[in-house]
């Protein structure tokens, strides 16, 4: 069977999947819009479905409104529908929907529908192009770029989403909801084999990346072996365009009051504190990526879901091309920008039942950095370090090469105690090399918004012949939901690492704080500018590379 075959699924895993979608969701008037918009974005009405964000006293709800079916329309899709898979030409090459939009106008000249294809055809292509190649009820979420995540409990709950747009209303509910437990478990097993991979009641978990426009992270567990009562997912979504950090730097505007149900009688007022960001501020972001041309070890700490791996991919866009990156992880969700000189790695891992001698084929995080540090990475990054793997991390740390990496931690003391209890394996020496620890934080704001900060940037500071203190260098001010300090000088005065580079360099510090006022202006100017996407900030890190180079690094700074 050929690859555009296998992308279909099994016919007998769609079920009464015809019967669903025509039926998607009630089309009644829609009251309480906040927001409206279709998915894919730029979509027609006959080849995309109308998205509604609603407050229904005081609870957000999410409304698919996917192109609505006459009868005679609804008849020819089951025509379709049932015909579609035995219908494909075992050497069928082409995209999905190419194949699909050739099997539509052969069957259509052959059983005398031309007339009504030829009238509803993107109604048509749409729905069987979600049955047959996309994620079926969920599609429209799958498509829409402003959800983060999408999670089920079990199969007759309605499904639910965190919106990008919309986080104060955290977990919104949406109209759609699986019509079985077997429809539920089709799905999880349909997730496994775009995957890849394969799930089962002997291996009833489920953890796989979807790669497509943007990464998709699965995590599922198949009926009830291990979840009650039945299957359950959630979808973890990256952006179709990755989060520079001059989006994360960029200023925002608070919405306050609250906007009502139909956006509220008054506009959106800006905050009045000048220094207001977003996840961190320029200032913070022009540090990061000085330490990042050094040689440094950077760990993200923070609770789950509080944007650890979205900074630190942020960060590691700005590495000079010059320079190779390896990251190492379980599940992919590291992108990093196309011009870097970026090696990535995954661990393998062998399903139950497969062979007594399957675990020797294992490739684990240890091993996996074992391996990446014999591929003379400028930058070792891993995806999340939990246990043994550390030991590999602080072995690296020793060599002299650069890390960065994220950790479960509430703050930098805990996330040194992490370090250096089991089944961490940092010593105290290790500890003494950290050279900065960021803790994020999802923050609360006046308006209701749940947000995600850079609630503090600490530097480990060696003291004494054994021992350590922690020195924090950024801090968030929540009060004024913004950041201090605010001035280059007044970071270098409290940040130990980047004299320390001075020194090392040769730098004076007055050097050291003119590069960091420079990194500063060129993030400022690209988000004055707009400038905000990945192509446009790798170009200005690239002409800041060159410009580095002509004069000689750090000399083009002394006074």
């Amino acid at each position: 069977m050929s690859g555009v075959r296998q992308l279909f699924g099994k016919g007998g895993e769609q079920g009464n999947a015809g019967t669903q979608l025509e039926s998607a969701g009630p089309q009644e008037e829609v009251s309480g819009v906040l927001d409206t918009y279709r998915v894919p974005a730029g979509g027609n009405p006959d080849s995309s479905a109308e998205v509604f964000v609603v407050d229904e006293e005081g609870a957000g709800r999410y409304l698919v409104r996917p192109p609505k079916l006459s009868p005679e329309e609804a008849r020819v899709l089951e025509l379709l529908r049932v015909n579609l898979l035995d219908s494909i030409p075992a050497d069928a090459t082409g995209t999905a929907r190419e194949v699909v939009g050739d099997y539509v106008w052969r069957t259509a000249e052959g059983e005398g529908l031309t007339g009504v294809v030829q009238e509803s055809h993107d109604k048509l292509l749409y729905y069987l192009m979600r049955e047959f190649s996309g994620f079926w009820e969920v599609d429209p979420l799958m498509e829409d770029d402003k959800l983060e995540e999408i999670s089920v409990t079990r199969y007759d709950r309605p499904v639910r989403v965190l919106h990008r747009d919309f986080s104060e209303y955290m977990w919104i509910e949406t109209d759609v909801v699986y019509p079985s437990e077997e429809r539920l478990q089709a799905f999880v097993r349909r997730l496994a084999q775009l995957g890849g991979t394969t799930v089962s009641l002997a291996q009833p978990a489920l953890e796989v990346t979807l790669h497509g426009k943007s990464d998709r992270r699965v995590t599922a567990t198949l009926g009830d072996e291990i979840s009650r009562p039945g299957s359950t997912y959630a979808i973890r979504k990256q952006k179709e365009s990755p989060i520079t950090l001059a989006q994360l730097a960029a200023p925002e505007h608070a919405r306050w009051p609250p906007r009502g149900p139909e956006g509220g009688a008054e506009p959106a007022a800006a905050y009045d504190e000048v220094h207001s960001h977003k996840t961190l501020s320029v200032l913070m972001a022009a540090y990061f990526w000085l330490l990042l041309e050094r040689t440094t070890n950077v760990v993200l700490a923070g609770e789950t879901n509080s944007g650890k791996t979205t900074l630190m991919n942020a960060i590691l866009a700005l590495a000079n091309p010059k320079c190779k990156i390896v990251t190492a992880e379980d599940v992919l969700e590291i992108s990093l920008p196309d011009h870097l000189h970026w090696q990535r790695l995954k661990t393998r891992s062998f399903r139950a039942g497969l062979s007594p001698l399957s675990g020797r084929y294992e490739y684990g995080l240890p091993e996996l950095l074992k391996l990446a540090l014999r591929f003379s990475p400028t930058v070792l990054s891993l995806g999340e370090m939990r246990g043994e793997e550390s030991e590999t991390v602080a072995a690296a740390i020793t060599l002299g090469f650069s890390t960065m990496t994220t950790i479960h931690a509430e703050n930098a003391e805990r996330c040194v105690q992490r370090l250096t209890t089991p089944p961490m394996k940092f010593s105290e020496g290790h500890v003494r090399d950290l050279t900065a620890i960021a803790t994020l934080r999802k923050v609360v704001l006046q308006d209701g918004r749940v947000v995600r900060r850079v609630v503090s940037v600490d530097e480990v500071k060696p003291s004494g012949a054994s021992e350590h203190e922690i020195v924090n260098v950024f801090r968030y001010d929540p009060a004024a939901d913004s950041f201090l300090p605010t001035t280059p000088a007044e970071v270098l005065d409290r940040s130990f690492r980047l004299n320390e580079i001075a020194e090392s360099y040769g730098w004076s510090p007055s050097a050291v704080q003119a590069s960091l006022e420079v990194r500063a202006a060129r993030i400022s100017g690209q988000i004055a500018g707009g400038d905000l996407n990945p192509r446009a900030l790798s170009k200005m890190v690239r002409d800041f590379a060159v410009e580095e180079s002509e004069h000689g690094g750090g000399a083009r700074w002394k006074a």
